[in-house]
């Protein structure tokens, strides 16, 4: 059998954890979340046991780069089972149901005590758009009229956007000879994320750079110190070279108006083919037209790349996210991140108002990675640094899900006014 994949299986706890070891072609669920733009679809087919009728779901966008999984429920406990891939639809009849995909790979676990199995893994970069795959799980269920059960069948189809990679680090502050004031790091051809070193300012933020057929955006642009103009435009006689063009068009915007985001914006300004949008909330609601603010969802088109632009007003007057469909990035600012999120009483409302309407936007598109500006959380679930803390050595990494999202968007639900709340992957400071 061929396979575009290996998946290992192995008891960790219970239920079962499915380890996904690797993985290079597309993951699928039925579980999609209403009205989301996800790629998969529930094929139906399942076979009814001595447990009930087993499902197979699971939750991802399958962006290149982008974590994945998929649970089994309601199969008989302590049994076999068997996880049918197939590039094609085969629809055998077996045991009294349908076999869907073609056996191209089977891959063989138990059920455990609950009969039920979880698992994850990180999405490959290297499927293309548009390819299928199908996916089922069958189970020996002595219990069953023919020995057997199975879950629905599920159609994976790749999505369109474009996947791409971290650092395995990030500069933290710990080793202030060496490290360079700003680390550069391709996220793919044409993104690429900043940080800002800690040596120079322990907010290290994070700087946003994307590249369209006619325009680049830099969401930021760090705060101060650092060489941030040089470094761009750096980038972009690269990225010039590479792609055989002479000039493009920099637009410098911000995710808010916070000292720590636009201190840097003195680099840019008067500089070539370079506007620099202004950080009040005028500013911002002119330039990229959102009226009425800060409910108006707009578009802004780099060039066959683009991004839709949300007010979030609440963190602070003039904050906006950023959604790019090329890729299917998040860009939260300081509205969410692996940190505090710092609000005011006043500001409570307006803050839980955005959140809202930022997940429902986000339950609509696909999202490879929900991205702010700091991090400031700990590897370990609900441990931070201390606010201010410029050696970041067990830092978690930036990236975050439409889960967290969610999360947020629910904690805020149930806190009726500004309040403390530590939560395993950020902090909601009130």
């Amino acid at each position: 059998m061929t396979s575009p994949r290996r998946i290992a299986f192995a008891s960790l706890v219970s239920p079962l954890v499915l380890a996904v070891l690797t993985a290079s072609g597309p993951f699928a669920s039925a579980a999609s979340v209403a009205g989301v733009a996800d790629a998969w679809v529930d094929l139906g087919h399942a076979l009814p046991g001595s447990a009930g009728t087993p499902v197979l779901t699971g939750e991802g966008s399958l962006i290149g780069g982008s974590n994945y999984s998929l649970t089994l429920s309601g199969a008989a406990p302590n049994s076999q089972a068997f996880l049918v891939i197939g590039q094609s639809r085969l629809d055998f009849p077996f045991a009294g149901g349908v076999v869907v995909p073609s056996p191209d790979t089977v891959l063989t676990f138990g059920t455990g005590a609950t009969g039920s199995a979880t698992g994850a893994g990180t999405w490959t970069l290297e499927a293309p758009p548009g390819k299928d795959e199908f996916w089922q799980v069958w189970i020996s269920d002595p219990g069953a009229p023919l020995g057997w059960s199975a879950t629905n069948a599920l159609q994976s189809t790749t999505p369109t956007q474009v996947g791409g990679t971290f650092p395995d680090d990030w500069i933290y502050g710990g080793d202030c000879a060496n490290d360079p004031p700003i680390q550069r790091h391709r996220y793919n051809e044409n993104t690429y994320i900043l940080r800002q070193s800690m040596c120079t300012n322990f907010e290290a933020p994070f700087l946003y750079l994307l590249f369209g057929d006619d325009k680049a955006l830099l969401l930021d642009t760090g705060a101060g110190g650092v060489p941030i103009g040089a470094t761009v435009y750096a980038i972009i006689d690269d990225w010039l070279a590479e792609h055989g063009k002479s000039s493009i068009e920099l637009i410098v915007a911000h995710t808010h108006g916070h000292g720590d985001h636009f201190q840097g914006d003195g680099q840019f300004a008067g500089q070539p083919n370079t506007t620099v949008v202004g950080t009040s909330q005028a500013a911002v609601a002119s330039f990229f037209g959102i009226a009425p603010w800060p409910t108006a969802q707009v578009t802004y088109d780099l060039g066959g790349r683009v991004l839709d632009v949300l007010a979030i007003p609440g963190h602070q007057a003039a904050h906006l996210a950023f959604y790019d469909r090329n890729t299917g990035l998040l860009l939260t600012g300081d509205s969410l991140y692996p940190g505090f999120i710092f609000l005011g009483a006043s500001t409570w409302n307006t803050f839980k108002d955005s959140i809202s309407r930022l997940r429902d936007f986000a339950e609509t598109v696909p999202i490879a990675w929900v991205l702010g500006t700091h991090v400031e959380m700990k590897a370990t679930p609900f441990e931070a640094y201390p606010y201010g803390t410029s050696v970041q050595p067990d830092e978690r990494m930036l990236r975050l899900e439409r889960k967290h999202l969610r999360e947020l968007d629910d904690a805020l639900d149930l806190l009726p006014t500004a309040t403390t709340e530590v939560h395993a992957d950020f902090i909601i400071n009130g």
